[in-house]
C-alpha cells in the first residue's frame, strides 16, 4: 500500500512535533538526524573504522562499497577527535598517485584546502611514498600506499529539510 507524500510528511512533522516538546535539545537533536549504528557522529559527519587494516587503494574501495568515502579530515579539531576517539593512525582520502608531488587530498569529490603535513613531510621516500597517513600526533606522513593500514570511512549524517 503506498501512502501519499503529504500524509507521510505530516507523520514525520507530527512526531517531530511530539518529540520536540522537551526543550529545544532534544529538538534540535531528533531534526538534525542520527548516524547509522555503529558509526560513530562529530558535526555533520557519521565515521565508521573498518575491522581489518588494508592498502590504501583497497581501504578506498571498503569505503565506497559501504556508500561512503575514505576519511578526509578537515580541520585540526576534526583531527583530534579522530584521534582520540577513533584510532591514533589511519589512511586518509590523500594522495600523489596521479601526479608525483601533486597531492590530491578530497571529501568525496570536493578539493580539501586543509593540509597538516609534519616537518620534512611529504618525502617520497624510496621513491616509493605515495598516500598519506595520520600520525598519533595528528600530523600527516607520506607512506606506501600498499602498508595494510587501520582505515576510517566518513559519510554525511543524514539531514532532514523542512
Amino acid at each position: 500500500m503506498m501512502l501519499p507524500k503529504r500524509l507521510i510528511v505530516g507523520l514525520i512533522s507530527l512526531c517531530l512535533v511530539i518529540r520536540c516538546t522537551g526543550g529545544n535539545e532534544r529538538c534540535g537533536a531528533s531534526i538534525r538526524g542520527a548516524c547509522p549504528s555503529a558509526w560513530s557522529q562529530w558535526g555533520d559527519k557519521c565515521y565508521k573504522q573498518l575491522s581489518e587494516n588494508l592498502p590504501w587503494a583497497e581501504a578506498n574501495q571498503e569505503c565506497i562499497k559501504m556508500g561512503s568515502v575514505l576519511v578526509m579530515p578537515q580541520s585540526q579539531e576534526e583531527t583530534e577527535y579522530l584521534v582520540k576517539n577513533m584510532i591514533y593512525y589511519f589512511w586518509i582520502n590523500c594522495s600523489d598517485l596521479q601526479v608525483e608531488g601533486t597531492w590530491v587530498c578530497q571529501d568525496g569529490t570536493t578539493d580539501v584546502e586543509y593540509r597538516n603535513w609534519r616537518d620534512g613531510e611529504p618525502s617520497n621516500g624510496g621513491g616509493k611514498e605515495d598516500c598519506a597517513v595520520v600520525n598519533p600526533s595528528g600530523d600527516w606522513n607520506d607512506v606506501p600506499c600498499d602498508h595494510p593500514i587501520p582505515t576510517i570511512c566518513q559519510r554525511s549524517a543524514p539531514q532532514l529539510h523542512f
